[in-house]
């Protein structure tokens, strides 16, 4: 069964929507919570890869992006890692994005799929637990890597679909849930943007429940490119399911 903590609310369940900007304004007061227990169930591992990925490329006036910024709760661990850079957080809900009023930096409502910056704008791109939650997944990130200056990373986590038909039964009401109340899909194999090659990585965590995405500016994930099957030792990277 799902555990009651993560069963969806009435406030996030009352008048479905498919516009995520609404779901997401109706579970700003309550997302913190929510994201704490997700991180302890299931994504922590996923989370700590991101930020070993992230954390080494923050100096003084980097330019960061997070994209689908929530509550803050990614921008806050950066900036305690380093309080100068130079920072823009972006959200669809701008009752989400008012929650980060209390940081430094600049604030935009706006959609991953349309980012509203010119190429090249950013040193660096993080996006936690965003991506599954869009309608075209391949066009955030080709989003994502397009505002990245030469040498740029974008470093992005998500829920993905786990391997195998015995953690996909296993995990089957914990994404239902996930799912209904918060507006996500965890994402297949070829739903998976990405791109496979020495400037970047994949990494697999709970059974292949969660994913960590690290791509350089060469990547890309446009029409064509296919993502490949990940290496047997990521999918045993982390805890276990």
């Amino acid at each position: 069964m799902v555990p009651n903590h993560l069963r969806a609310t009435p406030e996030q369940l009352a008048g479905p929507s498919t516009d995520v900007r609404i779901v997401y304004d109706r579970v700003a007061s309550s997302y913190d919570h929510f994201r704490e227990l997700w991180l302890r169930i299931a994504g922590a591992d996923a989370e700590r890869a991101m930020l070993a990925d992230v954390v080494p490329l923050l100096h003084p006036a980097t330019r960061v992006l997070d994209a689908g910024c929530g509550t803050g709760a990614m921008s806050r661990q950066m900036l305690a890692s380093c309080p100068q850079i130079g920072l823009t957080m972006l959200d669809l809900s701008p009752e989400m994005l008012a929650r980060t009023a209390d940081l430094p930096g600049t604030r935009l409502e706006g959609s991953m799929l349309e980012l509203p910056f010119a190429d090249g704008s950013f040193d660096l791109a993080v996006s936690a637990w965003v991506i599954e939650t869009v309608t075209d997944p391949q066009l955030a990130v080709t989003e994502l890597l397009r505002v990245l200056a030469p040498g740029g990373r974008l470093v992005y986590t998500f829920c993905s679909l786990p391997d195998g038909w015995f953690s996909r039964a296993g995990s089957a009401l914990l994404r239902a849930g996930v799912e209904h109340g918060f507006a996500g899909e965890f994402l297949d194999e070829e739903h998976t943007p990405w791109h496979d090659c020495g400037s970047s990585h994949r990494r697999r965590f709970r059974g292949g429940l969660t994913t960590e995405i690290a791509l350089g500016t060469c990547c890309t994930v446009g029409p064509g490119v296919l993502p490949t099957a990940a290496d047997p030792t990521e999918r045993s990277t982390g805890s276990r399911p």
